[in-house]
């Protein structure tokens, strides 16, 4: 084993043991070095490069090491552990600021509660809420006034508001789906608008329904020197392949567009998958189906790695992934 595999074994075990039930919280590395037929020495000095990260500390005489904030945002961050565990975390963090800042509503920022009432008033467990209180102060998301007293930053108001707008943007697109509020006529465009809305939240300059040298374009997107005009169906039947004629040759006709992305909420046609795969040469043309607009939609993944994995697939192994399938 090399020391970046040694590394995210120990990191991924503490995460585990602070975040998982039925696992001890602290690990020994002289056991763990043994269990692992690990130098010592080597472990040892793995632990110090670890350490000088600040990604772990030591939890007690005898080896005894426990993961810091850092460390555990770490895991998250690079996605070393199960998502679904990342996503339940995220999930108890989001209720304890929701507590927090419906008191701030209420009250102000400066009024005390304590984490005892925060529990009962947000449903998180009292081992949940101390599992993850260190992450939301050292985070700047809380800040702690008294032992057990903690009020709400400006910091953790801001992702809380973003964290209401995915909300709100899914009951949108959910009322969409079963036609509330709208028509069949209107949601392609108020699909559009959904997409732009989280385009821009992710970073990306977004233009909506641009005229240009005499065509329509739904959305242009960039960011940084990466382009892109993306095209919008909601359709009853899967889409044909003249929708990827149309946009391969609106990406032509510009010749800074890195490519283009055709979302289609009824799938696409077998043949429009082919003609995408022979415009490749000419255009790089991604497709986004039902079930890749529903996870952007359901918070599961961004519209921003989603995208680099489509065309990390297209550019390099030349092969359509939708839906999370190789087409």
């Amino acid at each position: 084993m090399t020391s970046d595999e040694i590394k995210k074994m120990i990191l991924i075990r503490l995460y585990e043991g602070a975040f998982k039930d039925g696992i001890s919280y602290e690990v020994n590395l002289n056991d763990f070095a043994a269990e692992k037929e690990i130098e010592n020495e080597l472990i040892w000095k793995i632990y110090e490069e670890l350490k000088d990260a600040g990604l772990i500390k030591m939890w007690a005489m005898g080896g005894w090491v426990a993961p810091s904030s850092i460390g555990l945002s770490f895991c998250e961050e690079n996605k070393l552990v199960d998502d679904a565990i990342i996503r339940a975390q995220n999930k108890t963090r989001i209720k304890i600021l929701q507590a927090y800042a419906n008191i701030y509503d209420e009250h102000s920022k400066d009024y005390l509660v304590y984490w005892e009432e925060i529990c009962k008033i947000s449903g998180v467990s009292e081992q949940d809420f101390q599992k993850n209180i260190r992450i939301l102060l050292d985070g700047d998301y809380l800040k702690k006034d008294t032992i057990r007293a903690y009020t709400i930053t400006q910091k953790g108001l801001d992702v809380l508001r973003k964290y209401r707008k995915k909300v709100a943007r899914l009951e949108a697109f959910t009322n969409l789906e079963s036609l509330r509020g709208t028509t069949p006529q209107l949601r392609g465009h108020q699909l559009e608008d959904l997409l732009a809305e989280v385009a821009s939240d992710e970073g990306w300059d977004v233009d909506k329904r641009v005229r240009s040298q005499g065509q329509e374009h739904d959305i242009i997107t960039h960011k940084g020197f990466h382009y892109f005009l993306i095209s919008c169906k909601w359709e009853s039947d899967p889409i044909q392949g003249k929708e990827v004629e149309l946009l391969e040759s609106r990406v032509r006709s510009r010749a800074s567009t890195t490519g283009g992305i055709l979302f289609s909420m009824s799938d696409f046609t077998e043949n429009c998958i082919r003609e995408a795969f022979a415009k490749i040469s000419s255009a790089r043309i991604m497709l986004f189906g039902p079930k890749d607009i529903k996870n952007i939609m359901q918070n599961e993944k961004s519209l921003t790695d989603l995208v680099d994995e489509k065309l990390e697939r297209l550019m390099h192994h030349r092969e359509f992934l939708v839906d999370g399938i190789v087409r």
